[in-house]
Formats: C-alpha cells, structure tokens, sequence
C-alpha cells in the first residue's frame, strides 16, 4: 500500500437556492442568499489516497475480464416500467428505460442506489450499485455481510435488455480498519479478499474506473478492466480464496476488486456521486452531495472534486461547494442523486409531501438565483447519471415489491433539455 495525503482549505463559491417541502425551516433573507453567492472559506479538509494495486494485481493469474467479455446472464424488459408504484413522469417526458426480472423486482435482500453508465467499444453500459439489506431497513432480513453487488447492463439495444450481478470485494486486510470494513452477521470468511460493507448510495464511471460512493469514507475505486471468474457456492456462505485457489463469492460469478479509496473528511456523509462538468463544459468533476434530513441541524451541500482525463481526482485543487436552495427559499434536503452541468446542478430528493403519488422530486437549482424549480419525479427515485452522447439522464427506483404490494423497481431516462 502506498499512501498519498494532502491538507487543502475547501474555499468555494456557495450558492444558496429555494425549497417548498414539509419543514418548517424559514426561507433565506436576500442579504443571506447575496453573502451566499460570494466566495467563502470552509473548514480544511485533509484528502489521502490509498493505492491498492498490488492488491488487485496479486489476484492476476486468474485473468481479468473486461466488460465485454462478461456473460450477462439476467434480462430486463422494457414492458411495464412506467406502470411500477409512485412512477409519475408526465408521458411528454418518457423516453426509455425497464424493469429487472421478478426475482430483482421482489427480492428484500438487495437495495439498488447508484447508477452510471459508460460506452465500451461498440457496447453501451449501465451499472447499478445494489447494497445488502439489514434487519434495521427491512426486519428479519439480515444480508448486509455481503456488502455490495453491481448489476452490469448491456444497453446497446433496449428491445434487449441483459445484466449480470457482480460482487465487490476489497483486500482482506482492510478487515482490520473500521473505516473500510464493517463487521455484522457471520460467513465463511476465506483468504485474499472480503466484502464492501457499504451503503454504496451513489456510482459513477470515468476513465475506465468505477467510483463508488462510501458514506463516511469518500470514494471507492475500481477498475473496470479487472473483472475476475469465481466459483460456485451453493451454499452462498462463502468469501474469499480457498486453499486450494478457488474464489468463491456468495455463489456470484464476477468479482471486481476494490483499486484504491479516498479519504476525505469535513465532506460526509456522501450520500452519491456522479461525473460532471466544472465552470467549462471540457472540466470533469465528481460531484457529491449530503443526504441531509430537515430535522438535522447541518447545511446540506453539494461537493465537486475535478479529475482528470486518467480518473486521478486532484487531491491539490480546492473542491467547490455549493450550498442549493430549493424552490421556496429553503434549503434541498434528502439529496438521492446529483448531477452537474454549466452553473446547474440537478437533484434527485425523497422525503417531500406526496404529489401524483411519489414523494420524490427533481430539483434544479441555477447558480446565483434565488430559488430552485422543482419537478415531479417517481417515488423511491436514488441516484442520477448523465449520458452526455444521448443527452439522457437516467435515474432509479429502489423499493421491493411487498413494501407497496406492487413493483416499485425500475430504470428510467429523461431528456435533459425537459429539465433545463
């Protein structure tokens, strides 16, 4: 391992926007949004990179895979996505998207949260972060152990929609640090490698790597050229490399090794992640934000972190912050997803009063006005990810069949411009 840490000052621009949701909090005065608008320093924030290639690299003689050359063996369908509980986009809006099978649909062991998506040669992806479920979120259920499984989705042709589940995995030796491995109910715990026990509620794809967000950490790497075979395990109790050399993985097929992690602080809770713009079109950032309760005392931000063209994210550059107000001069809380584009940030939030059946909302915020304009959006909605060839931005929804005692589960794209 090889450690890289660096000590910045988050000076940025904070931008204040409007909000109309169920709080009680009071609308921002002018002077307040005008002080908001101007350049402000925040507290330090220190950046450490941990680099775990040797890692990955110890794993090699077992080959890696890239994207294409995975067997995706699920289909999804393009029937009945807009007909899934809370899904409120007016029909003028709907473009595409589809359901997962029956068994994803209904499952109560698995969450999805994130999406990104990427072009692989002449194929085009989408990749779903799936987190294990806990008996505090649904009870009874206790697969939190497994951590944290991605769908690869083949979506060159949306008439045929294919996916394969994938586990992340992480160094067994981060099994000792409480900041990247979290203990809960046993498994048959093998040697080399061991789950990522994350809430992964955002994931984004850049310069053939994945990024993952970790809630109190910062970023989780992968590399998507670094695909390896597992075993089967019927007995889905095992992780890790047996003695005799086999992977096994709860019984997936895939795993995709954890590369590196960020650290950062004065920045949490990350609550998702996607690749966005700076002040210029051609800047990259990694945009975050906080999922913040209105009940909470803490000021619900938005953090863009430039990377380059090889997914490095500056660790010398200060990030920006933005500090969005909704669209009654109140602040965005309950922020599921993010997106970023010119001065505009785009969310996804939850926990609003009910309207056409969803308490979800997409709120568009445009740096130095006074309020947001908020749109409708389906119950359930998580994470957002802009495909900048089609101009579509794509969104899901995360609820188990029984919670509603009909599908909630779906994957769906909107255009930009609808929104802009």
């Amino acid at each position: 391992m090889k450690r890289h840490a660096y000590v910045i000052a988050l000076s940025t621009s904070l931008a204040f926007a409007a909000c109309s949701k169920q709080s009680a909090e009071p609308a921002l005065s002018a002077d307040k949004i005008a002080a908001a608008n101007e350049i402000a320093a925040a507290a330090a924030s220190t950046i450490t990179y941990t680099d775990e290639s040797a890692f990955v690299n110890s794993l090699s003689s077992y080959g890696f895979k890239t994207p294409d050359q995975l067997t995706l063996n699920r289909d999804g369908s393009t029937s009945g996505y807009t007909s899934v509980y809370g899904f409120n986009i007016p029909a003028a809006n709907q473009v595409t998207g589809f359901k997962w099978n029956s068994g994803d649909e209904q499952t109560n062991e698995w969450r999805p949260q994130g999406i990104g998506g990427f072009t692989w040669g002449t194929k085009k992806f989408l990749v779903v972060s799936w987190y294990g479920v806990d008996p505090g979120t649904i009870a009874g259920v206790a697969n939190q152990h497994k951590g944290v499984r991605i769908s690869l989705v083949d979506i060159t042709n949306m008439n045929s929609v294919t996916y394969r589940h994938i586990l992340l995995v992480q160094n067994k030796a981060n099994m000792s640090n409480s900041s990247l491995y979290k203990a809960s109910n046993a498994y048959t715990q093998l040697g080399a490698f061991c789950p990522v026990t994350i809430h992964a509620g955002g994931v984004t794809c850049h310069a053939g790597k994945l990024f993952v967000a970790d809630t109190k950490l910062g970023m989780r790497v992968f590399d998507l050229t670094r695909f390896i075979s597992a075993q089967g395990d019927d007995t889905e109790t095992s992780c890790g490399q047996e003695t005799n050399g086999d992977l096994k993985a709860f019984n997936y097929g895939y795993i995709l090794p954890q590369t590196g992690y960020y650290k950062i602080t004065n920045a949490n809770p990350f609550s998702c992640i996607e690749l966005g713009e700076g002040a210029t079109a051609a800047s990259k950032y990694l945009w975050t934000a906080q999922y913040i309760e209105p009940s909470e005392t803490t000021v619900p931000q938005v953090f863009g972190f430039p990377v380059n063209d090889a997914g490095q994210v500056s660790t010398t550059t200060q990030p920006t912050i933005i500090t969005p107000i909704d669209n009654d001069s109140t602040r965005v809380h309950g922020i599921q997803g993010v997106f970023r584009m010119g001065n505009k940030t785009f969310m996804s939030t939850t926990g609003n009063s009910s309207y056409e059946g969803s308490t979800g909302r997409l709120t568009r915020y445009n740096d130095g006005t006074a309020a947001g304009t908020r749109y409708r959006w389906p119950h359930g909605a998580e994470d957002l990810y802009r495909d900048a060839a089609t101009g579509y931005l794509w969104c899901l929804t995360e609820y188990e069949t029984e919670k509603y005692g009909k599908d909630n589960r779906c994957v769906f794209a909107v255009r930009v411009s609808d929104y802009d």
